[in-house]
């Protein structure tokens, strides 16, 4: 029982609780001293120039400040010391606001003025309970040694036939040095009982509730959602807009060709500008199939239904079916010539149709935007044991620094008249990307004014 009892007396949890309920004292005695050091001189000059001057804000926003400094100790030590988990003294505000902005967020903070009511009970009573609590400390131990000692000595004198002194003495102060030593031992015991309460006491105050943070939290997430629904609205009405414009001019073409082809009884038609017009209705006819087939794609991407089929697949090959499709046609057509780099058989995890369907769109993106008798080069590199890439680079005019970003948005070309001639609609790079994403890769571009671009798309080896 006795070792029980003096057990407190030797654990690090103890004079941890006494240094955590001392603590009061420098944090109030800097508080007051400061709090002090204002309101001297500031008090004398209110009291003689009046109650309303401009010293009155400062003096609040000064003990404003010196509390909060208290909070902040405060909160650092009880996590710190005790690891105890605290919420956010505010919730998360968007950055870059105005001072007005910040001032108004700080007032309709609740825990602005928990914080100043912490203060408040902690002046009136955790000061003064770490009064008590050092009184008692200084007491037990002084009185303790003090006693003890005393008692010691009278026993000393007595035993070595010094002058006769009162019997009780030695068991008066023997009894003092218990009294003591009990006082000791119950500020010990004091002081863990009230270390939780003053955790709990933080944990409430200096901290919004939990209930509010799950408001704040549900109200962001919801903010979020209606900025991800404006976004998804004006994507779908610049869609809207987007596929109306593009399909005004095939569907123009048609007409006009259907009209003039239907006009038999005014004007004598050869069989040949018969053909002529046929031709150019199928051609625009396949432009509208190619955007409606575009445009599913990216549906699907949309909505998460993208059909893959994942599997091993040799990129080096891909790269060679892709060069021996594209090789004779942009040599025969525009005297550029395509070349093939790649190291032997290099699988990659993905989806074989569609990773030829992306390196097509790159390929002809850059005979689209390299001049007469340039090059396009395709490469295969195993950047690490994990990453391969697959690269399509052009000796082109290059991107412009402000299209960088832009490039990959849905209906952006870089060159209106040289997209619409080659019967582009912008959609190429956007679907790249989606599927790209989907086989669990990226792609990226590399380009300077005048330099050329580089379109690498990374992979994951199989």
């Amino acid at each position: 029982m006795v070792r029980r009892v003096l057990a407190v007396t030797t654990e690090r949890r103890t004079y941890l609780c006494v240094a955590y309920v001392l603590l009061r004292l420098p944090l109030f005695f800097g508080f007051l001293a400061v709090g002090g050091f204002l309101l001297r001189p500031i008090g004398t000059f209110l009291f003689r120039a009046g109650p309303l001057t401009v010293w009155t804000p400062l003096l609040i926003v000064a003990a404003a400040v010196a509390a909060w400094g208290v909070v902040v100790i405060e909160r650092a030590v009880a996590s710190r010391w005790y690891g105890l988990q605290l919420a956010p003294l505010a919730p998360e505000r968007p950055q870059h606001r105005s001072l007005a902005q910040q001032a108004a967020d700080l007032i309709t903070n609740p825990v602005t003025w928990k914080s100043l009511a912490y203060t408040f009970v902690e002046a009136l009573v955790g000061f003064p309970f770490a009064l008590l609590v050092l009184a008692g400390l200084a007491l037990g131990v002084l009185g303790t040694v003090t006693l003890a000692g005393t008692s010691v000595l009278g026993v000393l004198f007595a035993l070595l036939g010094a002058p006769p002194v009162d019997p009780f003495l030695s068991l008066r102060t023997l009894a003092g040095a218990i009294l003591c030593f009990g006082i000791l031992l119950i500020t010990m015991y004091v002081a863990r009982w009230a270390t939780p309460l003053q955790l709990r006491f933080v944990r409430a105050m200096l901290g919004i509730s939990q209930t509010e943070l799950a408001l704040k939290a549900a109200q962001a997430e919801a903010a979020t959602e209606h900025a991800r629904a404006e976004v998804a609205d004006r994507s779908r009405r610049d869609l809207v807009l987007n596929v109306s414009h593009e399909l005004r001019n095939p569907l123009a073409t048609i007409r006009a060709h259907v009209e003039t082809l239907r006009d038999n009884e005014n004007v004598e038609q050869s069989e040949a500008e018969r053909q002529r017009y046929l031709e150019v209705l199928n051609r625009e006819t396949d432009r509208l199939s190619g955007l409606v087939d575009e445009l599913l794609t990216l549906a699907s991407a949309d909505t998460g239904r993208l059909e893959l089929d994942m599997a091993m697949v040799d990129a080096s090959a891909v790269a060679t079916e892709v060069h021996d499709a594209m090789a004779p046609l942009a040599l025969r057509e525009r005297r550029i010539r395509i070349i093939c780099r790649k190291e032997g058989a290099v699988s990659v995890r993905a989806d074989r149709r569609r990773l030829v369907q992306v390196l097509m769109n790159l390929v002809r993106n850059a005979i689209t935007h390299t001049p007469e008798g340039g090059l396009v080069a395709i490469e295969v590199t195993t950047v690490d044991s994990g990453i391969v890439e697959v690269a399509v680079s052009d000796t082109g005019p290059g991107i412009e620094p402000n299209e960088v970003d832009k490039i990959f948005e849905r209906f952006y070309r870089s060159d209106e008249s040289r997209s619409r001639a080659t019967g582009g609609f912008g959609l190429g790079l956007a679907i790249s990307r989606e599927m790209v994403t989907a086989m669990g890769g990226s792609i990226r571009v590399g380009s300077s004014s005048g330099q050329g671009s580089r379109f690498v798309v990374t992979l994951a080896r199989a």
